[in-house]
């Protein structure tokens, strides 16, 4: 985000740097990415009942 918002950039306040970090993050959210997991959990919970077995 430092790249992309707050490089070069001139303010007269905090307040005014303030202003402009959440305007990105207003404009970010407008058009937000879904997260698409790599692993399925199915998988991932079938392996660790496999590796956690009851001491008897």
């Amino acid at each position: 985000m430092s790249k992309q918002v707050l490089k070069g950039i001139r303010v007269k306040s905090k307040e005014e740097v303030k202003e402009r970090i959440l305007k990105y993050f207003e404009e970010e959210n407008l058009q937000p990415v879904v997260f698409h997991w790599k692993y399925k959990l199915d998988e991932i919970s079938q392996d660790l009942n496999l590796k956690i077995q009851p001491v008897i």
